[in-house]
């Protein structure tokens, strides 16, 4: 199979050989293996690994987007994608607190209280990527 993932700002695979791929749908964890049936899918916010044909598994955290499985190839296209060692756990400890002071406020609007809402969930999500291993998502 091959892989692609890109978000907006960068790309992390292109055409990367795998033999399994792990996200966070929409409606729970999903794995993609060789010889999947063809679908389409939306990605929540939460981690995600993949194990290439040579070499050990890469994990990393993804929010909002969606996938793509067709004819042997998986493409992945989130808002964010950051891998284990790139993420910055005191800026996420820093957005965490952010997020979490503005949504102490009552006049708070609905619209950005959602936007809070996905931003504490991203920080917390990126700091438990950051302190542990994916090897569950193999």
């Amino acid at each position: 199979m091959l892989l692609n993932i890109l978000s907006p700002e960068k790309r992390i695979a292109n055409a990367i050989e795998v033999t399994s791929v792990t996200l966070p749908g929409s409606e729970g964890q999903i794995q993609v293996l060789p010889e999947h049936a063809d679908m389409i899918g939306t990605i929540e916010t939460g981690p995600f690994a993949y194990r290439p044909t040579t070499g050990a598994v890469v994990s990393g955290v993804l929010s909002s987007g969606f996938f793509e499985v067709r004819n042997g190839t998986i493409t992945v296209a989130a808002e964010t994608c950051e891998l284990v060692d790139e993420i910055d756990v005191s800026r996420a400890k820093h957005a965490q607190s952010k997020a979490e002071g503005a949504l102490q406020d009552p006049q708070l609007d609905p619209a950005l209280f959602q936007k809070y809402e996905r931003k504490l969930q991203r920080a917390i999500i990126r700091q438990q990527a950051a302190s542990r291993e994916f090897a569950s998502l193999e």
